[in-house]
């Protein structure tokens, strides 16, 4: 049985502040915390949710638990603009640990928006 490689982030928090950073770009960040998934992430997304939505928190399970059954094709229909974002994540997770904190970084500034839930795990880091 071929063996799982370990989880490319450094702790649970830094996989958590990935996942409120991809939610954030669809107005989902409510839906995960430093500590993890909030009791809304494990319900279906709801019905008025659009595909990145849907798509953004499927990906944030794969993160999260390993388990996804979200395809590349799926992957590959996200709007240009989370589609990079993605990409760049999964770049990132090749390189590891410090190379997510640079995603985070970038990704952080880049949407413009203040997360208090994340600033002070950024204080820590830094």
């Amino acid at each position: 049985m071929p063996h799982a490689p370990a989880s490319p982030f450094r702790d649970r928090e830094q996989a958590a502040r990935v996942c409120r950073t991809l939610l954030v770009r669809v107005g989902l960040d409510g839906h995960w915390s430093l500590e993890g998934p909030s009791p809304e992430a494990r319900l279906a997304p709801p019905n008025g949710a659009n595909s990145d939505e849907r798509r953004l928190l499927e990906a944030c399970w794969t993160f999260w638990e390993r388990t996804s059954t979200l395809s590349l094709d799926q992957l590959l229909r996200l709007e240009p603009a989370h589609l990079e974002a993605l990409g760049e994540l999964i770049a990132a997770l090749a390189r590891g640990a410090d190379a997510i904190d640079g995603w985070l970084d970038r990704a952080e500034r880049a949407d413009g928006r203040s997360l208090p839930a994340l600033s002070s795990a950024s204080a820590r880091r830094g």
